[in-house]
């Protein structure tokens, strides 16, 4: 038992951080050194060839102390830069070691499971529900798969994605924390705006046609195709479109016009990335804002379309080619939507009807379409659906968990209707217009953007659970759209909520944030290093945090550990 009590206090010692690390902490730091130095040999050697990688050892070193430093920090930087520096991430491969991105996912999955296993009930069995059907099929696609390198890397790139997910369930106890994570995503635009701005003007461009269609200048800025800059615009103009009408920013005229000016900057971009996917994506956001909200929008997007379409010639030989190239005939030139209904045509067709439960395995699309693809040639291609990729590679019972992972999100956002009616509205619409895009692109393979995109799901779904726990609000979210429910309804929501919270009094208490600790005899008295503090953490109440306030705040700025008079964020009679 003593080598397991040993192991259990090393874990405790990374667990937090430098509190406590003592001398297992030195140890590491020293093997570390090591390392650091043998890695400096080894780069030193490469740098001839890729100057990039004179880079290297100073990110390293940067974030191996900003991780043993504080958690929370680490996250933040990470998200606020990696988009942007994606560029020296992709230059800095290497084919025997992998490079900077393989490390990150590997620290942002160990952050993860540093964090949970401090206190595990902190996540609801929901969130947890969300992503595991899907991760467990994948698993087991792992075992049959033809490709398994392949399916092994992109396997733990998912495992990232997944703990960015679950972590944001820490990060996010009320909507202050919330509108600071909405902050961090708008931020982490900046870069790579100035990135895609600074390749435009030097005409570097990525990603130019799928397979036959010739779509011309496309710009992907700090990406490696275009498509996956063109979805990352989408999320942040929805992020920023939701923070400017919620009345977070742009509250006097010059910080208006700075956001509507950004806002159009971001739609630029996207213009040049001749994503037609991403262009429905945005008119469908703007749409159903106009629809439920203001319909003067609806009369912008008519606008700014046919001016649009006039002004525009490549937006109109974007539009108008897929009216040409639909008929498969010998020596025709096919349209790039054509080219991807024969590809899945061939696909499904060739497919054994044995196979329809549990596919072919792993990455065995891409590996087997030079076999069924009657245009596939010598290469190999990606399915471009996610739909149907699941499909073919782990049948009926993978596409089932697929379908589930977007249904359960939406369920959790729809909680967010009855106290939040334009978070919610937002949030399905991104939702919707990621499960649209993904039916026809290898979505699988953006793993940049999945790291943001479902990072902005896990913060939107963790303050569904808490504004609206489950059991409360029973008669109300079940109409979603703003009836307000009987005082016998709301009587017996509160009830529930009352004993489900009596029941499981440790899954949503009070709790201590993410590097910091609570003195021994007083709860509520939190200090600690490391910990980005927001108004009321940690030390005197700022404006708003105080008692009374969102539902009834305690001193430390959460809600109190008994049942409130209603539950929160519901109004009044």
């Amino acid at each position: 038992m003593r080598w397991w009590n040993n192991g259990l206090r090393m874990w405790r010692s990374l667990m937090f951080g430098m509190d406590g690390a003592g001398f297992l902490g030195l140890v590491g730091l020293s093997v570390g050194a090591v390392g650091i130095g043998w890695a400096s040999v080894m780069i030193g050697g490469v740098a001839g060839d890729k100057p990039v990688m004179l880079a290297v050892m100073p990110l390293v070193l940067l974030t191996a102390f900003l991780f043993i430093y504080s958690r929370e920090a680490f996250l933040i930087v990470v998200l606020l830069i990696r988009a942007g520096a994606n560029p020296i991430f992709e230059q800095a491969r290497m084919a025997a070691v992998g490079g900077l991105g393989g490390l990150l996912n590997a620290l942002v999955i160990l952050l993860a499971a540093l964090i949970i296993s401090r206190d595990p009930k902190r996540i609801p069995k929901a969130a947890w529900w969300v992503w595991g059907p899907l991760l467990a099929m994948q698993a087991i696609g792992l075992v049959y798969s033809p490709e398994k390198v392949a399916a092994i890397r992109l396997y733990l790139g998912y495992l990232s994605v997944v703990a960015l997910f679950l972590v944001s369930f820490y990060l996010v106890q009320d909507e202050f924390d919330f509108n600071k994570m909405l902050k961090i995503i708008t931020w982490s635009s900046v870069p790579v705006a100035l990135v895609s701005l600074a390749y435009i003007a030097m005409g570097r461009t990525a990603g130019g046609g799928d397979a036959l269609e010739n779509s011309g200048l496309r710009y992907g800025g700090p990406f490696p195709h275009a498509n996956i800059l063109a979805f990352y615009l989408v999320m942040s103009l929805g992020v920023l479109f939701y923070r400017w009408k919620s009345r977070q920013i742009g509250q006097t005229v010059f910080t208006a016009a700075v956001v509507v000016g950004y806002m159009l900057l971001l739609l630029g971009l996207l213009y040049t990335t001749k994503t037609r996917s991403a262009w429905i994506s945005v008119l469908f956001i703007f749409a159903m804002y106009g629809l439920v909200k203001e319909r003067r929008y609806l009369l912008y997007l008519v606008m700014m379309g046919a001016a649009g379409f006039l002004a525009l010639p490549e937006l109109r030989e974007r539009v108008m080619g897929l009216t040409e190239g639909n008929e498969v005939v010998q020596y025709a030139k096919l349209n790039s939507f054509a080219w991807r209904k024969l590809l899945w045509t061939d696909a499904l067709a060739w497919m054994s009807p044995t196979r329809y439960l549990m596919g072919y395995g792993a990455e065995s699309f891409f590996a087997l379409s030079p076999t069924f693809f009657s245009m596939a040639g010598p290469a190999k291609w990606g399915a471009h659906s996610a739909v149907v990729q699941t499909f073919f590679e782990l049948g009926a019972l993978g596409l089932g968990a697929y379908l589930w992972l977007y249904y359960s999100t939406a369920r959790m956002i729809r909680r967010l209707f009855a106290v939040k009616p334009l978070l919610a509205l937002i949030g399905m619409c991104l939702l919707v217009a990621n499960f649209m895009v993904s039916s026809s692109d290898n979505m699988f393979a953006y793993l940049i953007y999945n790291w943001y995109f479902w990072f902005c799901m896990g913060c939107l779904c963790s303050l569904a659970m808490r504004l609206v726990p489950d059991g409360a609000l029973e008669g109300r979210y079940r109409r979603t759209w703003g009836i307000r429910p009987s005082p016998q309804a709301r009587a017996r929501g509160e009830a529930s909520a009352a004993a489900e919270r009596s029941m499981s009094a440790t899954a949503w208490l009070n709790t201590v944030p993410m590097g910091l600790t609570a003195t021994a005899g007083n709860s509520s008295a939190i200090t600690g290093s490391g910990s980005l503090k927001g108004p009321g953490r940690g030390g005197p109440r700022g404006p708003g945090r105080g008692p009374g306030k969102a539902g009834g705040r305690g001193t430390d700025g959460r809600p109190p550990d008994g049942p409130p008079d209603r539950p929160p964020g519901v109004p009044g009679r």
